[in-house]
């Protein structure tokens, strides 16, 4: 059996008064992670952690991410306090930079996201530890504070990032990255080696199940395409081969060596290769649409064929 893990993420598009009910299938499908969201303006991250923790009794539940500038150190570390004492080992927070469209839109792009990053997740951390922090940084500024209720079990702390830089201060300040979505195995292991010592890597990988390869790769394409030449995430589009603008040719080969996308022998396939480049969890995002089937069909036809026993 597999060491490795297999998730699957919510789609912030689905209404969250559904999401306990997506949350146990989830589970009862055998997937062992289900990562949450925080989608300017979809529903909070925190909030939608909550459901999905008391919904169900044995998955981890991961939440990428939070957007650091938005976050008081303190207030944030009181809040997942309380997600870590009431669910040990079960839940996973990450932060990020923040999509720099969206903190436009709310007045709250840092200049320098970077050091907004480090300085939280810093502080974060060590109030979660249980330390009495004082610190007056660039941006973080804390007196004498300490949270009254730490975990018994902190929770490791993640950063969600594609760049060098940002990967080298994950590989110093964190316990782990994620890797979203459009990484083939080249940009997993890049991603590792640019961070160092990255702790646990998490992979995002979209997801498009089918009845044969070229019905999947075509449906999820457009997806694929449209991220890739959106300039979100250059140094993905590098390491596929297709130039930091994303504009090269996009082929079948390709997009199934980023995404599940195929029968459920090409799925399998998929996801073991990220796995073998560095990837300790892999977590699926569904394509557009048929989300729900996706995620059924994926964790009826392909999650066992992961935990066989290899040959």
């Amino acid at each position: 059996m597999s060491s490795h893990q297999i998730g699957f993420r919510w789609d912030p598009r689905w209404d969250p008064i559904d999401l306990p009910q997506i949350a146990r299938s989830v589970e009862q499908l055998g997937y062992d992670e289900l990562w949450m969201v925080e989608d300017c303006f979809s529903s909070g991250g925190l909030t939608s952690t909550a459901l999905a923790l008391t919904a169900t009794e044995q998955i981890e539940i991961g939440l990428g991410l939070l957007p650091a500038i938005v976050r008081n150190p303190a207030i944030a570390a009181m809040e997942l306090a309380v997600l870590a004492r009431a669910y040990p080992g079960r839940f996973v927070p990450a932060f990020g930079q923040g999509v720099e469209e969206w903190m436009l839109q709310i007045g709250a792009r840092p200049a320098n996201r970077l050091t907004v990053l480090s300085e939280t997740v810093i502080a974060v951390r060590a109030l979660l530890a249980g330390e009495t922090l004082g610190t007056s940084g660039k941006h973080v500024h804390l007196d004498n504070v300490a949270l009254e209720h730490p975990p018994s079990e902190p929770p490791p702390i993640l950063i969600g990032t594609t760049g060098p830089k940002g990967l080298a201060l994950a590989g110093k300040v964190a316990d782990g990255i994620i890797v979203v979505e459009l990484a083939c195995p080249d940009a997993v292991g890049w991603a590792r080696e640019q961070a160092g010592d990255p702790g646990r890597v998490v992979v995002y990988a979209f997801l498009s199940i089918d009845d044969d390869d070229a019905h999947a790769v075509a449906r999820i394409r457009p997806q694929i395409d449209a991220w890739m030449k959106s300039g979100a995430f250059p140094d993905m589009a590098e390491q596929a081969g297709i130039g930091r603008d994303g504009t090269g040719p996009l082929g079948d080969e390709m997009i199934q060596s980023m995404a599940a996308a195929g029968t459920p022998e090409s799925c399998q396939q998929t996801v073991e290769r990220l796995w073998k480049a560095g990837a300790d969890s892999v977590v699926l995002l569904p394509r557009a649409g048929d989300g729900l089937e996706q995620m059924r069909r994926f964790g009826e036809q392909v999650v066992p064929r992961l935990r066989a026993p290899s040959a």
